[in-house]
């Protein structure tokens, strides 16, 4: 039997600090989503892109020291199961705070990671994304940092997962990844292997130096783009996609 599932969006207005949240309708579970902030000038940089719950994910981003409004788009990507045949689980690992935090969620025996997503609960300047990615087949690992003015934060990984509810089900995933070239505004995409449908992905903002931030983590067709960014200093870096794709086996 072949998984049906389906991307669904929703764009903000713009904003200084944007943010908007997709809900899915009856019958579809979140597997995966991403964010991509429409930044331009100075730049909008990633702050959160995560599941609320099954049924809605969340993003927003911020300008940082420089006005520089922007809209942001969500992506849930959902599983449509109105016969409830799949489980679908969300593992939360905050860590504590700091000027750099990072954190890993992992999930239970027996579930599929599916996707993930990040929240920097941050309240100063800013603190900002620069990593949210599979670390491996069951774990989720999200990284941020504050950016030229102290701010520690607290962030939370998410990491989900799927399960058949029938014994006689069998799932499967893979997981692709891709670097792109060291850049200011480094970007990257990694697509599926052929027969494989996506459920999520994320980005790993490989910064040294001053850093380089997150603007977008998001899904294209079978596969997954990720971008970042320098901040008022000069800092390229290399970025890694990661797309993860499912089926039945």
């Amino acid at each position: 039997m072949t998984l049906q599932i389906q991307t669904f969006t929703a764009t903000s207005g713009i904003t200084a600090h944007p943010s908007v949240q997709v809900t899915v309708p009856a019958g579809w579970k979140i597997l995966g989503g991403g964010a991509f902030d429409h930044w331009s000038g100075a730049g909008s940089l990633l702050t959160a892109s995560y599941p609320l719950n099954d049924h809605t994910w969340f993003v927003a981003g911020k300008d940082h020291e420089i006005s520089s409004p922007a809209s942001i788009t969500a992506y849930a990507i959902a599983l449509h199961d109105p016969e409830n045949e799949w489980d679908v689980t969300i593992k939360a690992e905050p860590s504590e705070p700091a000027a750099h935090p990072s954190a890993v969620a992992v999930l239970p025996a027996g579930f599929v990671l599916t996707g993930g997503g990040a929240f920097v609960n941050w309240h100063g300047a800013g603190n900002l994304l620069t990593a949210s990615f599979p670390n491996s087949n069951t774990s989720w690992e999200v990284r941020s940092k504050d950016h030229d003015i102290s701010d520690p934060s607290q962030i939370t990984a998410y990491a989900i997962g799927m399960r058949p509810k029938s014994n006689g089900r069998k799932l499967r995933h893979e997981i692709k990844q891709a670097q792109g070239a060291v850049a200011a505004h480094p970007n990257a995409t990694v697509q599926l292997d052929p027969g494989w449908s996506l459920s999520g992905g994320g980005a790993f903002d490989n910064w040294t130096g001053d850093g380089n931030l997150l603007t977008a983590s998001f899904p294209r067709g079978e596969g997954w783009v990720a971008s970042g960014k320098d901040h008022k200093v000069s800092s390229p870096a290399a970025i890694t996609a990661y797309a993860i794709g499912l089926r039945e086996q």
